[in-house]
């Protein structure tokens, strides 16, 4: 075998699935405020047919049980509504959702796999997992630091793989139910607070 059995259960047990929720409102008929002006993240940039579209990308929760909510987009215009009152009547034109790995940590997991020996040929399997939902910023510095070490400046990547990552407690089949009640039992005290 090419990889070590064990090497790969120990991956899986450092992450949790979880489901990230995200939406796009429908196309303003023109752009309320500039850049800076609302506190909005304004997405203006041309649509297909040329002109600028005009739309707000919105989401961030997180379904720890990776149970898709039964009505994604009404319960983010919901939240949508009391972070940006003057958005409540905006249109939904987009809702997806999608699965990302999560460490306990939130930061990502850098290392490089067991193989089996070759005669003069140094681990070279690299992984990196756990982006914890903040792939898009942070997988642009994690590629260029694998390549960097694929092209023999290890350094960086060395820094990242020193740190350690723990697994989530429960086990295969507690992990995920223990994950929920957990992030539930915080959700009720700030709701509470």
């Amino acid at each position: 075998r090419f990889v070590q059995d064990d090497s790969l259960k120990r991956l899986a047990r450092i992450l949790k699935k979880g489901g990230e929720l995200r939406f796009a409102t429908d196309i303003a008929t023109r752009c309320d405020a500039g850049p800076g002006q609302s506190g909005l993240a304004e997405a203006a940039a041309p649509g297909p047919g040329g002109p600028v579209e005009c739309r707000l990308l919105y989401g961030g929760r997180v379904s720890y049980s990776t149970a898709t909510p039964i009505d994604m987009a009404h319960s983010l215009r919901r939240r949508m509504g009391a972070t940006f009152p003057q958005l409540a009547g905006h249109r939904i034109d987009y809702a997806w959702g999608g699965f990302v790995d999560i460490s306990m940590s939130r930061a990502p997991d850098f290392g490089r796999l067991p193989v089996a020996p070759r005669a003069g040929h140094a681990p070279n399997v690299y992984y990196v997992q756990g982006f914890s939902g903040h792939g898009l910023a942070l997988t642009g510095l994690a590629g260029r630091v694998v390549a960097e070490a694929m092209a023999g400046d290890t350094s960086r990547f060395d820094t990242f793989a020193r740190l350690r990552h723990r697994p989530f407690p429960g086990g295969r089949w507690l992990r995920t139910p223990a994950l929920v009640l957990g992030m539930g039992w915080y959700r009720l005290k700030d709701a509470l607070a």
